[in-house]
């Protein structure tokens, strides 16, 4: 008896502790989400400046995360492209590359992701499930069987409550249960449709041994929190720049007024000012430097635009790093769409038996830094040797217009040129007429005229 009860103070302990770890985990998450979309972070720097501090200034907070996390995540940046040997394929796959956008942006902020593919209305949708508790077989703690997951609710609207509900998925089971454990079915049996989890798993570079990692958010949000927190107290001493007035003697303080445009006269007291001698060009130095730090550590450089405009090959010298971090997210970017396609494969026999090639391959666009005089120096040598013509140059510019397929986007662009071109010979020639607003000098010229005929006949 005494082995059983040790035995289960040993079990309750480690549940307890997983359950305080997973607890900040998920404190860590809702800071590093409120951070990316300057969701009220002013309660993460509140304690620090208690008393009246925050009657005389207002908290000063900035939103550095969002820029950052968006400025790592280049994968996605241009939208790759996709081989698929059927032709309805990029039907079923409209927002693909929007999505998986904004998720390669959530995964870098939060780390681990389950990313669950979905089949809605014709297409697939792809949702990150960011709270989720895997299931894991004994023998394989890095790869999940199952998971479970908090279900959705309708919390913007307060006329609006719903109990906590999960949904569990399995290779062979699917259903959702409320907080009290019962059962709420959705397919008959509780049989997943599928087979197989419709779920691919997104990790940081950084995995060791551990299926949980976090994000590279995390440094960022906690030096947004630091930048929070040096930028309020840098307006604390901007305000106290003028000094702290101090008054000797006895005198009614309630009688006494303050002010630029207000002189104040004492009977029984003297008044001084005692200027604090605050470096503020230190504190905003020091400010810099912390913004430069967290910029290094994710390979990113900035100097505060002090060399001025840089050339697109000094920018590239500069981002090298990270350009090779890039190389590295492509390549795990990579093994995603590859795993997304078989999911969608699974997922389309299942809902309009449907079967797609297995054949699939994603070329990532190359990022290329702006450099205005080496395109124009590339497309003139182009024009000189017959490579390229004015229609070449239009698609290249304005893609989206009528599409970067030279078949149908060509004829479409002559005929644009073509009315451009009609339009500007008919405002050409309005201009000459004597009649034409855009002629204003001459306008005037045969009224003049008329009117010293009509003096000459009438004298």
């Amino acid at each position: 008896m005494i082995f059983s009860n040790a035995e289960q103070v040993v079990k309750d302990s480690i549940e307890s502790l997983k359950a305080i770890n997973r607890d900040k985990m998920y404190e860590q998450q809702d800071m590093c989400i409120d951070y990316y979309q300057f969701n009220n972070t002013k309660k993460y720097i509140k304690k620090y400046f208690s008393g009246t501090l925050q009657q005389e200034i207002p908290l000063y907070c900035v939103n550095m995360t969002k820029r950052l996390i968006n400025r790592i995540s280049l994968c996605y940046k241009n939208p790759p492209e996709r081989v698929v040997e059927n032709e309805d394929y990029q039907e079923y796959t409209k927002d693909k590359n929007f999505t998986l956008k904004r998720i390669e942006r959530i995964h870098n902020l939060l780390g681990t992701v389950a990313l669950q593919i979905v089949w809605n209305d014709g297409q697939f949708n792809y949702i990150p499930r960011i709270e989720f508790e895997p299931v894991f077989s004994p023998d394989d703690p890095m790869n999940p069987i199952g998971l479970v997951y908090p279900a959705q609710k309708t919390t913007d609207s307060i006329y609006q409550t719903q109990e906590d509900e999960f949904v569990y998925w399995d290779n062979e089971r699917h259903f959702r249960f409320d907080a009290m454990g019962n059962i709420i079915h959705i397919n008959e049996g509780d049989i997943n449709p599928y087979g197989a989890l419709p779920f691919v798993f997104l990790q940081p570079n950084h995995q060791i041994d551990e299926f949980r990692n976090v994000g590279q958010g995390l440094d960022i949000c906690q030096a947004n929190c630091q930048l929070d927190i040096a930028m309020t107290m840098l307006q604390h001493h901007i305000r106290k720049a003028g000094g702290q007035f101090v008054i000797q003697g006895q005198v009614q303080t309630n009688n006494i007024e303050l002010g630029l445009n207000k002189v104040v006269v004492l009977d029984d007291g003297t008044m001084t000012n005692l200027n604090p001698n605050v470096n503020i060009q230190a504190i905003i130095d020091g400010i810099k430097f912390q913004l430069q730090q967290v910029a290094i550590n994710h390979h990113l450089s900035f100097d505060f635009g002090i060399s001025g405009s840089k050339s697109g090959v000094a920018l590239k010298v500069e981002n090298v790093e990270l350009l090779e971090s890039r190389e590295d997210d492509i390549e795990k970017f990579r093994r995603l769409e590859k795993e997304i396609y078989k999911k969608e494969q699974v997922i389309l026999s299942a809902e309009i038996n449907r079967t797609i090639a297995d054949d699939f391959s994603v070329d990532f666009a190359e990022i290329d830094f702006p450099d205005f005089e080496r395109e124009r120096e590339e497309w003139d040598w182009k024009f000189k040797h017959g490579i390229a013509d004015i229609i070449d140059y239009m698609i290249y510019q304005d893609p989206d217009r009528f599409g970067t397929d030279d078949k149908t986007a060509r004829p479409q662009w002559e005929d644009y040129l073509a009315e451009r071109k009609r339009s500007g010979n008919i405002v050409a020639n309005k201009g000459t007429e004597e009649t034409s607003v855009f002629n204003f000098g001459k306008a005037k010229e045969p009224k003049i005229e008329k009117d010293n005929e009509k003096k000459e006949i009438t004298q």
